[in-house]
């Protein structure tokens, strides 16, 4: 990486949210942990290709977003040509985290109004960024026609990983739509927060889906910060 390229990266770092730890303390217990979340998964990608990840939760609040952002964030660390896109219009975040400004987003290429190039920004150590963009009245219904899929497909073609920040499953259709086109979904779930139901109707709800298992958030120091368990399902 030459000078210039090192210098973009540390520039963009003064923008981005200090919870993003992959970024901000990258030597960090929690930063670890997400590496280990990485490499998890670079084991089931041995056994078959999984380059599009959905991260969801059963409810808000679990950490989601933040799990996401921290994991597109690792790999983009070592080196993978990686994109991370906000699929959570009604709460979007990626954005906010990683200090990007107004302007189009996901929701302007799925209507129509603008190419998906044009929504795309650039973050830390190559990172691609996909904000959400404007809210629109119906989100699941940008979701249900083929757009969503044409613009994953061409995300695909220039990525090595892609990660998908899908809105809560319980209170919301979008992200069982949005689900569809990914090749693994991941479950978030706050330790000691979410009732074990809801948690169990949020993965009944994926039948079907490519679950491949469950990120605990919010454990306390006792269990490590950020501790995370990955189950096979």
């Amino acid at each position: 990486m030459d000078a210039k390229a090192v210098r973009r990266n540390l520039d963009n770092l003064d923008v981005v949210d200090p919870r993003l730890v992959a970024l901000t303390d990258p030597t960090g217990a929690a930063a670890e942990q997400f590496r280990m979340l990485h490499l998890r998964l670079d084991r089931l990608r041995e056994q078959r290709p999984i380059p599009v990840i959905a991260l969801t939760s059963a409810v808000a609040g679990e950490g989601k977003s933040l799990t996401v952002a921290n994991l597109a964030a690792c790999a983009a660390r070592r080196g993978r040509k990686v994109a991370l896109v906000d699929c959570d219009f009604r709460r979007p975040a990626v954005g906010r985290l990683f200090g990007v400004g107004p302007g189009p987003g996901l929701a302007q290429a799925l209507a129509g109004n603008q190419a998906i190039a044009k929504a795309i920004r650039s973050g830390p150590f190559g990172l691609t960024l996909v904000p959400a963009g404007e809210a629109p009245d119906d989100p699941a219904g940008l979701f249900a026609g083929k757009g969503f899929g044409a613009v994953v497909d061409e995300l695909r073609a220039g990525h090595d990983e892609i990660y998908l920040d899908l809105p809560p499953i319980l209170p919301f259709a979008d992200a069982l739509v949005a689900a569809a086109v990914a090749d693994g979904v991941v479950v978030v779930v706050r330790n000691g927060q979410t009732p074990a139901e809801q948690v169990e109707e949020a993965v009944a709800s994926l039948s079907g889906a490519p679950l491949l298992g469950c990120v605990l958030t919010g454990c306390g120091d006792g269990a490590t910060a950020y501790r995370k368990y990955y189950a096979r399902r």
